[in-house]
């Protein structure tokens, strides 16, 4: 054996890949551009809608009471689809998560109305997914209670996110 396989002695001997993790700070945000994207996205949907919203007033008169109502049921759905979609995109701009040595720090809420929960590495106790459709959800759970909880309408890559804050906690991520 030479002396090059034996660790070596200094202030980063003994680090294993969990703690060489923590030490890098990381601030996760979703992209700007993606969250206007799907602002821009609202604005198109909006113009289907008023444009299916002439077509029910130009078929009122001599259209069919079935043609007439279908319609309209376009017309709606697809303003409450546009409002839905503004709303996201408004609200994905604000949401972040930050990793130090320390824990994690969630913030899941707007600017009036802020969501935070910050967790120690070792105060996690739980790395849980539920997938529902095409929706995957997280939760992050503490040992004292606590917990946050992401999803694909939260964060655009929520797997990714709950696989570095397992990685950095040194847990698995729970499917449930």
């Amino acid at each position: 054996m030479t002396t090059t396989e034996f660790p070596a002695a200094g202030p980063t001997a003994g680090l294993n890949s969990q703690i060489a993790l923590r030490a890098n700070p990381l601030v996760l945000r979703n992209s700007r551009f993606l969250c206007w994207l799907t602002r821009g996205g609202s604005v198109l949907v909006g113009f289907f809608s008023v444009c299916m919203l002439i077509v029910f007033f130009t078929n009122l008169k001599g259209g069919g009471f079935l043609n007439v109502f279908w319609w309209l049921v376009g017309a709606l759905s697809f303003a409450v689809g546009a409002a839905r979609c503004w709303e996201l995109g408004r609200d994905m701009l604000h949401y972040q998560i930050q990793f130090d040595a320390r824990g994690v720090s969630f913030n899941l809420g707007t600017k009036k109305h802020p969501d935070e929960l910050f967790l120690p590495w070792d105060e996690i106790a739980a790395v849980k997914r539920r997938r529902a459709g095409n929706v995957q959800r997280f939760w992050v759970e503490g040992k004292d209670g606590s917990e946050a909880s992401f999803s694909s309408f939260t964060f655009f890559r929520p797997r990714k996110i709950a696989r570095l804050i397992a990685a950095r906690a040194g847990l698995a991520i729970e499917k449930i």
